[in-house]
């Protein structure tokens, strides 16, 4: 499986001081992918169909608090692309929403994966996370 849990992957904390070898630098542009994938992992996790699978209480402050982290991961990012993160976010979010909705066979999760596969963002930063969320939104659409 593809996905991973936000507190084992590159969103956990990150110190700015670079103590414990958790430095910005050295999360770096190579780990887009990897900053992507927890996101994806973290949505999963929160609408209760991950690993962990608890169904979350009703906060929709929690969107806003996965894409904080994945910026923090890349310190100097430009607000529009902040703000276009968060759209990547909450688009991708209620694609699997709409996909559970739709299909009661519990096949989501297995669909994510299957839309994570393969993909690599080709630009760097906030802006490649951005990219791969949408690419990962728009298969997982095309499955539904």
């Amino acid at each position: 499986m593809t996905i991973d849990r936000i507190h084992t992957g590159p969103l956990g904390p990150i110190d700015p001081a670079g103590r414990d070898g958790r430095s910005p630098a050295s999360v770096g542009e190579a780990s887009v992918r990897s900053v992507a994938l927890a996101v994806v992992g973290r949505i999963v996790d929160e609408l209760g169909i991950g690993v962990g699978g608890r169904a979350p209480a009703a906060d929709p402050y929690r969107l806003r608090e996965v894409a904080d982290m994945a910026t923090r991961a890349f310190p100097g990012s430009a607000p529009a692309a902040e703000g276009e993160l968060m759209r990547a976010i909450e688009a991708l979010a209620g694609t699997i929403a709409a996909h559970m909705a739709a299909r009661v066979d519990g096949s989501t999760l297995e669909r994510v994966d299957d839309a994570l596969a393969g993909q690599a963002p080709a630009r760097e930063g906030v802006e490649g996370v951005t990219e791969f969320l949408d690419q990962v939104t728009i298969r997982l659409e095309a499955s539904r």
